[in-house]
């Protein structure tokens, strides 16, 4: 029995690591579109905003536990052999940080520079998927 809630919790894990991208940016939108009704005008109740957060929060981290747990390997759209090397993670987290931060200033503080931090993040990223850090192939 215990043999069977493993795998079946492994099965769930190997689906939230397949599409761990599209779960963190589309959690990062969740979790972000408060502020964009708010900039449109569209006033969103706080019991509404925290049920958001806490739920997309839940699947977030839900994800990670599969990636510590299983690994990339497990992931179905994970090609075999392929690792990622630290700096290269590194670079895309921090992307992935800019990217939010650049979503929030541009809402909250200047569209334009908001974009261009936005635009910067998204740079950083690409160098860092592609090896343009500096890193050794």
């Amino acid at each position: 029995m215990a043999d069977t809630e493993t795998s079946e919790l492994d099965a769930l894990f190997g689906v939230l690591v397949a599409y761990r991208l599209l779960i963190y940016f589309g959690g990062l939108l969740v979790i972000g579109s408060p502020l964009l009704f708010g900039a449109f005008g569209i006033e969103l109740a706080g019991t509404v905003r925290v049920v958001l957060v806490v739920v997309t929060l839940a699947v977030m981290i839900l994800t990670y536990v599969g990636e510590r747990r299983i690994g990339f390997e497990g992931a179905q759209a994970t090609a075999a052999g392929e690792t990622y090397s630290l700096r290269m993670r590194l670079a895309l987290a921090l992307a992935v940080a800019g990217i939010a931060i650049g979503v929030y200033v541009a809402l909250e503080v200047n569209t334009v520079a908001g974009l261009l931090f936005i635009a910067g993040a998204y740079c950083f990223g690409y160098l860092g998927y592609r090896g343009g850090l500096g890193e050794e192939a």
